[in-house]
């Protein structure tokens, strides 16, 4: 299959060169530079990796994925659309209603920032959601992770997923911190604290669980954290953790 990737930043860039070592046909476009949208229409399967920043009100701004569907739908096209960009909850609802005939997959991205190209090559886990025949393909194209997960699930559970996992790493972090502040507080010393919790077993992970790093920031953890608060009125610990974090 031929492959196209819509949006060469951190995520698509790392995306993209990624699927050019496995694949020989791999087509990228973005506004910024000078690329061909005619060869994006020949390709059987376009990734959208497009930027969703923080809108106004607090929730994604989906903006750049909508005008790509549109643009897609405009011109026909035909093949698979897998969204990997990071996206508000209810969009994909509201995507397969205003493009009926795409045929939507959407696949969250998960990886770390500084680590991209690794993560992209071994993902821990891959999310998938829309049409069974779709998922088949898409899962064909990333036989390369071998060793990942599968998560087959709905567009609405794939969407919290992926910013829950960030507002996780997000709590990790201002637990981290507040622990930090009361032993400060409380005479104790924070790092003995922290390897008493990280010694137990059902703490998978020391990642986000040291003291003296400060508080979470970068491009995703804040947003999606915001998202999901904003998006829901049963967020009490995540505006919590934004106050924590505040602090910190």
């Amino acid at each position: 299959m031929k492959i196209g990737v819509i949006g060469l930043g951190a995520v698509g860039s790392a995306f993209k060169h990624v699927a050019e070592y496995f694949y020989k046909d791999v087509e990228g476009y973005d506004i910024k530079g000078k690329f061909d949208w005619s060869k994006i229409l020949k390709c059987d399967i376009v990734f959208i990796c497009v930027s969703t920043p923080e809108g106004a009100d607090g929730r994604l701004d989906c903006t750049k994925v909508d005008s790509t569907l549109e643009h897609l739908l405009k011109d026909g096209y035909t093949g698979i659309v897998v969204i990997k960009s990071t996206i508000k909850v209810g969009f994909m609802d509201q995507a397969t209603q205003r493009y009926p005939h795409l045929r939507l997959v959407y696949c969250p991205e998960f990886v770390r920032e500084k680590s991209r190209l690794q993560w992209t090559a071994n993902p821990d886990r891959i999310v998938l959601a829309g049409d069974d025949d779709d998922i088949e393909a898409v899962k064909n194209i990333l036989s390369w992770a071998e060793d990942a997960r599968i998560i087959v699930t709905d567009y609405r559970s794939a969407e919290i997923g992926k910013l829950a996992h960030n507002a996780f790493i997000a709590t990790k972090v201002s637990f981290t911190n507040e622990i930090e502040a009361i032993c400060s507080e409380l005479g104790g010393n924070s790092s003995d604290v922290m390897n008493v919790i990280t010694s137990d077993r059902r703490v998978v992970s020391k990642d986000h669980l040291k003291p003296h790093l400060g508080p979470y920031g970068g491009k995703c953890v804040p947003k999606d954290t915001r998202e999901l608060i904003n998006a829901s009125s049963s967020a009490i610990l995540l505006k919590a953790v934004e106050e924590v974090n505040k602090k910190a």
